[in-house]
């Protein structure tokens, strides 16, 4: 008996590796185009196979796995002995860097199913300076129209270059006059001019001092003689704490939140939640409170007062709207405080907020 077993076992193996393997031989299965370029247009390639099986097969179906890519075959049966192909035609437009993508073939004979692959890299094409500085004020054009300081402190002015293009038939200088500025940002050319179709640098001075806030801030500044024409200029501030001693940072304020998150779970859309969270001082000096802040103009907030002395305690109201929410939801109220050893703690709102029954 276990003879017999080991017998129809070894049958099928057999059976398997005559019945069940690629009657396709192809050359190359997998594809590599290298580096090619963006603007040169699509690119092709064709596989090329045997049919090495006793029947004739036929091809009836290509499937790319991108729209990018567009496939062709042979339409008529190979005969055994005969050759087929399946071309592989891609389109850089617009995509650079690398791919790989995939042809799913399905023949008339399922054990030559099969998957063909090509890949490469895309160089993108040159962009015209106009491309590349996309946003127009004035005679100048920016990169971006909100030119990002990133994350500073108070503890001094800072200054940030960014790159800009003349595109103009003229040279042009830039004048402080020539801006509407908010006191604490001032802008100026690295060099004294710039000439025709040229790039260079424009420098942005930014005092968080004088700005007189916290967290994510951001400020228009203006062309005077076009206020419609203005970039955004976007920082995030936090208070500059110097090193120090073990005794001062005994001595310094200290915020603990005692709830820091809060879920409400499921409610109907159109309600105005409302959550108290207690700010308590349990450090040895008083605790100032720079800035509250929301990631949303849907959750705001109302508290007494700013300074919170030693031992005491404030509540913070939170109220979060929900007539336009809809599906899962993550807000946050973030504290800018002068506590040294945490001064930005976050407090988070989740729930699920479903649509009101008509």
């Amino acid at each position: 008996m276990k003879m017999r077993v080991i017998i129809c076992i070894s049958s099928l193996f057999v059976f398997a590796s005559v019945f069940g393997q690629s009657k396709l031989k192809f050359e190359v299965s997998d594809h590599n185009f290298g580096d090619i370029q963006e603007q040169a247009g699509p690119v092709e390639y064709t596989f090329t196979f045997v049919n090495t099986g006793e029947n004739p097969i036929k091809l009836t179906s290509v499937k790319a796995s991108c729209g990018c890519t567009t496939p062709g075959w042979s339409r008529e049966e190979v005969q055994p002995g005969d050759t087929g192909y399946v071309k592989a035609k891609y389109n850089p437009n617009n995509r650079p860097g690398k791919f790989r993508k995939s042809l799913r073939i399905t023949t008339s004979d399922p054990s030559s199913n099969t998957t063909l692959y090509i890949s490469g890299y895309v160089k993108p094409k040159p962009k015209s300076p106009e491309e590349e500085f996309p946003i127009l004020i004035g005679n100048l054009r920016f990169k971006y129209r909100g030119l990002n300081i990133g994350k500073i402190t108070t503890e001094k002015p800072v200054e940030k270059t960014f790159e800009i293009f003349n595109h103009t038939d003229s040279t042009v200088r830039l004048n402080e006059g020539d801006f509407i500025l908010p006191d604490h940002i001032k802008i100026s050319l690295v060099q004294d001019s710039l000439k025709k179709r040229e790039v260079g640098d424009v420098k942005i001075f930014y005092d968080p001092v004088l700005k007189k806030d916290y967290g994510f801030v951001s400020d228009n500044i203006q062309l005077a003689d076009r206020s419609e024409e203005s970039l955004s200029v976007i920082a995030v501030i936090e208070e500059y704490f110097p090193e120090m001693s073990a005794e001062e940072l005994d001595n310094a304020p200290k915020l603990d939140i005692t709830e820091r998150s809060y879920d409400f779970g499921k409610v109907t859309a159109g309600v105005m939640l409302e959550k108290e969270f207690e700010l308590s001082n349990i450090g040895n000096n008083k605790l100032e409170l720079r800035a509250i802040k929301s990631n949303c103009g849907c959750l705001t907030y109302g508290i007494k007062k700013r300074g919170i002395k030693k031992g005491k305690t404030q509540t913070l109201n939170v109220f979060f709207d929900t007539s336009e929410m809809r599906g899962n939801q993550y807000k946050s109220i973030t504290i800018y405080s002068n506590d040294p050893v945490a001064p930005t703690q976050i407090i988070t709102i989740k729930g699920n907020v479903q649509k009101a029954d008509n």
